[in-house]
């Protein structure tokens, strides 16, 4: 049975990735072959004894997950639509705040008149939009769930930066139902709505509870992921215990075992009390695990992970207790295919990887077979983090020791103390505040809170401790050594002496965390990154990196630093930074320069073309007007640089902007020249010009001012001469970067040039090709 399942899943997740023409096409012609198979197989069973109801399924799912695809794809909003303005009815669904801002998600109303819509055509093609992610910046009013409002938008076409990174924003934005974003400029109240239960619970709680216990009951109990701060969002993420903040499949999980747990001690007291067993126990267990899983994944805001947790759980119960003879792959497979028939692109989240190898590895590895409680204590999670590796390495995280301490030593804690901690005091509170006043509710839970707050406070301090130690970290691991890992869990699973199992699992220990495993050379190339509207490059060549520029920073939440830049170095193998240039002040180009400072590589030297007033005491920070004179500098073989900076007598005859501060770089990697010039004006490329001349000329030439006008002049493109130009700009940005008069002009000087918000990433080869991110097979939900 488990292989129908299996046949139906691939062809789900097969089916996403075609367009539905390409999936009919594909399975008309393999019709005619089964036709002739079938034909054969009824005519001669013993010619071709061959199954074929999963090829049936698999077509099944093919069309399934195609079709799935087109409907969802039929309600996004298109690039050609981009920055529409409209005045919609919606009803607000989610609130959260952001800063001065609030980001919502809100529902469109249905069969309403659109104005603002630039054309006639346009308005025939607006897609009917379902649900929107918005962003209102100093609302006018306060905002809750069924709150109904008629709003002037801007709309934003989902779009993600190109960057060959795994996370996919486009797909987790249509499997979570968001047909559009944008932005609210004005709203008017239309009805103000009945708050849902949860979120009048939520605000219940929060006016009872300490601040101290309340972050641990809003994260953990309500799933609210702003409850804990940046610093403590840091710690979590590098000691590898990020998972344990976010409610997901593991939460689940543990509010099942305690269901499980409260269903045993239900059974024994009634045999205690009426002195017979009950007649259907395992109706009870389902029912009882199945309703307190489902109602804190009501609680913790159904999210996707959530949903895909509780089908899980469900279908393991469901087959558990039916009384059917099925085997551990029947159960994993009957999920599988439940989780994507709901949610068919669910595959391209990192947590669908992760929750079904975990329990792929424990079911495989433990399945008939017994061991002793201090392999039951420590085993498991061993198992887990092994398995995990290969998908730990494909999103791009951080690998150590601190790992697998952290986790044994925090897991329990959270499983066994915290969370069931949290979800007594939450009940006691809803309790209390239900049967008596608010002051005497408070007093009830003062103990719940005090004890809340004690533990989590001991979490922090865990977690911080294993920080602070010196652990070796990996980012990337070359697949040959990758494959050695799985021999441990064969080995084990197989019976293997004990010593032997044990010099395997030291062997693997010191093939993984020796320092020198993975200190090979870096993946050479030249880039410059798709970070929207802002800048960011970066040039690797051996052992030896230098950056300019760390792209915008978006929100509180959100920089480029750490979100694409870091990413890209650790899939390149970078494991320290030994230049980096921020080239002036402005935001675009220096906001992701703290993500890259606290929680990425270390750096060796930090160039800055102005002093950065909220940049931490970093000693190896210079400003580049210091090294004035100082010539080529090498960075390694391959990689050198030199600063082509005006006179401090002439750079005071310019416009003292922030954009003329910018630090003027000339990158030579593998012989190559790379002219990088911020966001300097005219008045400062002509004086370059006049003190500078022929020392200008590169091969690359990156447009300053990401394409501006008051850029790019026709003087400074002659004398730089180059082969090639590079732009950095967002997507239909409100600046119109570039400008058409810069385009026409390198047309003109007929100069290639490249844009990242058309091409994605642009990458140079050692040899001189440039590939970019967009060029080549796209799956069908990306965006143009």
């Amino acid at each position: 049975m488990h292989q129908i399942y299996l046949f139906c899943a691939a062809g789900i997740v097969s089916g996403t990735l075609l367009t539905p023409l390409q999936a009919l096409a594909l399975v008309l012609s393999g019709v005619i072959p089964l036709a002739a198979v079938s034909a054969v197989n009824s005519r001669w069973p013993n010619v071709l004894p061959v199954s074929l109801k999963p090829l049936f399924w698999l077509i099944a799912g093919l069309l399934y997950g195609s079709f799935w695809l087109q409907y969802n794809l039929s309600h996004r909003l298109p690039t050609a639509l981009d920055r529409s303005r409209l005045t919609l009815d919606i009803t607000v669904e989610q609130v959260e705040e952001r800063g001065q801002g609030l980001r919502l998600i809100a529902r469109v109303a249905h069969g309403q008149f659109l104005p603002g819509i630039r054309s006639g055509s346009e308005a025939r093609n607006l897609p009917e939009l379902r649900r929107l992610q918005l962003s209102w910046y100093r609302p006018a009013m306060p905002l809750h769930s069924g709150m109904q409002l008629s709003a002037e938008i801007v709309l934003r076409s989902p779009r993600a930066f190109a960057n060959g990174l795994p996370f996919d924003y486009e797909a987790f934005l249509l499997s979570s139902g968001i047909d559009a974003g944008g932005y609210i400029r004005s709203a008017r109240l239309i009805a103000s709505g009945e708050p849902s239960l949860r979120d009048a619970l939520l605000a219940a709680q929060g006016q009872r509870h300490s601040p101290e216990a309340w972050p641990w009951l809003a994260g953990l109990v309500f799933g609210e992921q702003q409850a804990f701060s940046t610093g403590q969002w840091r710690l979590a993420q590098q000691t590898g215990t990020l998972h344990l903040l976010v409610v997901s499949g593991l939460h689940v999980g543990m509010v099942a075992a305690l269901g499980w747990l409260l269903a045993l001690a239900c059974i024994k007291l009634w045999g205690l009390l009426s002195g017979r067993g009950l007649r259907h126990p395992a109706l009870l267990r389902l029912l009882l695990i199945g309703g307190l899983t489902a109602g804190y994944v009501w609680l913790a805001g159904m999210g996707i992970a959530l949903q895909r947790a509780w089908i899980m759980i469900m279908a393991l119960l469901w087959l558990l207790f039916s009384g059917w003879c099925f085997n551990w792959l029947t159960v994993l497979s009957l999920a599988l295919l439940l989780v994507l028939l709901v949610n068919p692109l669910i595959w391209t989240r990192a947590g669908f990887g992760f929750s079904f190898v975990a329990v792929l590895a424990l079911l495989a590895f433990f399945s008939g077979r017994r061991q002793g409680w201090l392999q039951t204590l420590f085993l498991p999670q061993w198992v887990v983090f092994i398995s995990m590796l290969p998908l730990l390495w494909f999103w791009l995280l951080p690998v150590s020791l601190v790992q697998v301490g952290a986790n044994l030593l925090v897991i329990p804690l959270l499983s066994l103390v915290i969370l069931p901690l949290a979800l007594l005091d939450a009940g006691l509170s809803w309790l209390a505040g239900a049967v008596l006043s608010d002051t005497q509710a408070q007093m009830v839970i003062a103990v719940p809170d005090a004890l809340l707050s004690a533990v989590g406070e001991f979490f922090w301090s865990v977690l911080s401790a294993l920080q602070q130690q010196s652990w070796a970290v990996h980012f990337y691991q070359p697949w040959p050594l990758l494959l050695l890992w799985p021999c441990l869990l064969v080995m084990l699973r197989l019976g293997v002496s004990t010593a032997l199992s044990f010099g395997a699992m030291l062997m693997l220990l010191l093939a993984l965390f020796w320092p020198l495993s993975s200190a090979g050379p870096y993946r050479e190339q030249a880039m410059m990154l798709d970070v929207g509207q802002g800048q960011s490059l970066a040039f690797i060549g051996g052992q030896h990196t230098l950056v300019y520029d760390t792209g915008a920073r978006f929100s509180e939440h959100f920089d480029a630093g750490a979100a694409l830049l870091l990413p890209l170095l650790k899939q390149a193998g970078v494991t320290q930074v030994n230049t980096l240039f921020v080239s002036h002040s402005d935001l675009d180009h220096a906001g992701g320069l703290n993500s890259v400072l606290q929680d990425g590589l270390p750096v060796q030297q930090l160039l800055l073309g102005q002093l950065l007033p909220d940049l931490p005491v970093q000693p190896q920070a210079h400003l580049c007007r210091e090294l004035i004179t100082a010539g080529w500098q090498e960075v390694g073989p391959h990689l050198h640089y030199r600063l082509l900076l005006l006179p401090d007598e002439q750079q005071a005859r310019v416009n003292p902007s922030d954009n003329n501060q910018s630090c003027v770089v000339q990158v030579r990697w593998h012989e190559r020249r790379f002219l990088l010039t911020g966001d300097i004006e005219r008045d400062i490329e002509e004086r370059l010009v006049e003190y500078f001349g022929t020392e200008l000329r590169s091969d690359v030439l990156v447009l300053a001012h990401h394409g501006s006008r008051s850029s790019s002049s026709s003087v400074f493109l002659e004398a730089v001469q180059p082969a090639q130009v590079w732009i950095s700009a967002g997507f239909n940005n409100r600046f119109g970067h570039p400008h058409t008069d810069v385009t026409a002009r390198l047309e003109a000087l007929k100069i290639p040039w490249y844009l990242t918000a058309r091409d994605g990433a642009v990458l140079m080869a050692p040899d001189g090709q440039v590939a970019t991110a967009r060029s080549g097979w796209q799956p069908p939900w990306r965006q143009p």
